[in-house]
């Protein structure tokens, strides 16, 4: 199922992002305590890594970031919203791929939709323009992709 999804997205990324830009999405099953060792967990951990590099990960913990700041500022700097998000991750995706056109997903209050949004192809030159015009207005995290995006298409911010 996530292999399909993946496809569907990478042939979705814009021209220049692609091969640049993979979706991972893994499973991480940990045992259970000495009290209950037929226990375990499940961590969802979805991860869009940018020329090799982790640049938005759902668990950061799985990927040996270690974070000791609050929360807020995780939130601010990465977007990272929660260890239960990863498992909300397929359903904005589904919403992405299948019930949002790209206006609707590029204005979206979810911030995982419309990172999905910026680097897909359907987003015109004017509205990335529009973005890259507009990116104080958007949160530390969220700046990068939208960078990434101008970039692709030789825009830098403040420029017209």
């Amino acid at each position: 199922m996530w292999s399909k999804t993946r496809q569907v997205l990478e042939s979705r990324l814009a021209e220049p992002l692609k091969g640049r830009v993979q979706y991972h999405y893994d499973v991480y099953r940990t045992k259970g305590c000495k009290a209950n060792p037929r226990w375990f967990t499940e961590m969802h951990v979805l991860s869009i890594v940018v020329d090799g590099k982790a640049w938005f990960c759902s668990n950061p913990k799985y990927h040996g970031m270690i974070i000791l700041r609050t929360r807020e500022e995780v939130i601010r700097e990465t977007g990272y919203v929660g260890s239960d998000w990863g498992c909300d991750a397929p359903l904005f995706i589904h919403e992405f791929l299948c019930d949002l056109s790209i206006g609707e997903a590029i204005a979206h209050d979810n911030y995982f939709i419309r990172l999905l949004a910026v680097l897909d192809a359907r987003l015109g030159k004017r509205k990335v323009k529009a973005l890259m015009e507009r990116i104080e207005e958007e949160p530390e995290w969220f700046r990068k992709w939208i960078r990434l995006r101008g970039e692709s298409l030789g825009m830098r911010v403040g420029v017209t």
